[in-house]
């Protein structure tokens, strides 16, 4: 669930980078890594060496310089947080400061460690008020570092369209909604309301801080409910057989797959799997699986984070007008 924090955190971006690949002190090409899908692609490494035993990559971490040197805070250092939730790993790896507020080293990942896919992220720690070691801040989404991908290629992505709800007979009922989720047919859609005033201009040519603001915040709203009605869907995708839930192939699984973990997460997603198809069958209360599907779909679209980065930019902009 979403951590309240009783100091300041960094509000502007803190992004991480996978710089180099090397496997067992060999580079491996950059075709590896994607940096806009933010994956690295390591099966079939046998083509390098058959018999690697540890990968290395070589990571930056980068935030506004002006922000860490103006914050409350003193001694802000950089780690690197490597997890594989198949086997409980949890690794930290300092990074080295360099300048204008960035950060530079090596994570190195051991073989008989890291089951299918395991996740990188940076955060950022400091002392406050005489505090050390608290989190002040950290990258908005963590890399994929695939062990079963031979191509640095993005998740399946959700398509949107635009769309006049008042002109398709079977969007009517729905003219007052400014998005719908269409999963019907094939891989799901998001439709967006062209007939609801002011929303397209919104989300596609906010220009004032203002309009960028609340750009950020209906954009994470859009993508949260989104995710809710995707899952909800897969979950009813899931069929029994001989009484064991099966996994819905397609969309449907990727969702599953990718939600599951935050949703919950001291189970195995097999063992998620079950509960969640058990509570639909025997029709249990679903307010648990509701709260635990708020916060993951949160997770996916990042609703929190921008929430409260978009609170702290506003005060800022009040306080700024106060005292002009």
């Amino acid at each position: 669930m979403k951590t309240v924090f009783p100091y300041e955190l960094l509000s502007g971006d803190v992004t991480l980078r996978v710089e180099r690949l090397f496997v067992d002190n060999k580079p491996i090409r950059l075709e590896r890594i994607n940096d806009r899908a933010q994956v690295v692609a390591l099966e079939d490494l046998e083509e390098t060496n058959r018999g690697w035993s540890e990968i290395r990559l070589n990571v930056s971490v980068t935030a506004d310089a002006t922000e860490l040197a103006a914050g409350p805070w003193e001694t802000p250092q950089c780690i690197a947080v490597l997890t594989n939730r198949r086997t409980n790993l949890y690794q930290a790896f300092p990074l080295h400061p360099q300048s204008d507020g960035t950060w530079l080293g090596d994570v190195e990942l051991r073989r008989e460690e890291h089951v299918s896919r395991s996740q990188l992220a940076a955060k950022i720690v400091a002392t406050v008020d005489g505090v050390e070691g608290r989190l002040i801040g950290g990258s908005e989404a963590p890399w994929d570092v695939d062990f079963e991908a031979k191509v640095p290629a993005a998740e399946r992505s959700v398509k949107m369209r635009w769309v006049d709800f008042t002109e398709h007979d079977h969007l009517k009922e729905y003219r007052d909604d400014p998005w719908l989720l269409d999963s019907e047919a094939g891989d799901p859609l998001l439709l967006l309301n062209s007939s609801v005033d002011g929303l397209r201009g919104v989300l596609e040519n906010a220009a004032t801080a203002e309009q960028k603001l609340v750009r950020e915040i209906m954009a994470s709203q859009v993508a949260s409910e989104a995710w809710s009605a995707m899952f909800n869907t897969a979950v009813y995708a899931c069929e029994i057989v001989d009484g064991e839930p099966q996994w819905p192939g397609g969309w449907h699984e990727d969702v599953l797959q990718r939600m599951i973990p935050d949703l919950y997460p001291d189970l195995s997603p097999e063992e998620a799997l079950v509960e969640l198809v058990q509570a639909r069958s025997q029709g249990e209360n679903g307010g648990d699986l509701q709260r635990r599907l708020m916060h993951g779909a949160g997770v996916q679209s990042r609703k929190p984070r921008k929430v409260s980065s978009a609170l702290r930019d506003l005060r800022r902009m009040a306080s700024k007008r106060e005292t002009q």
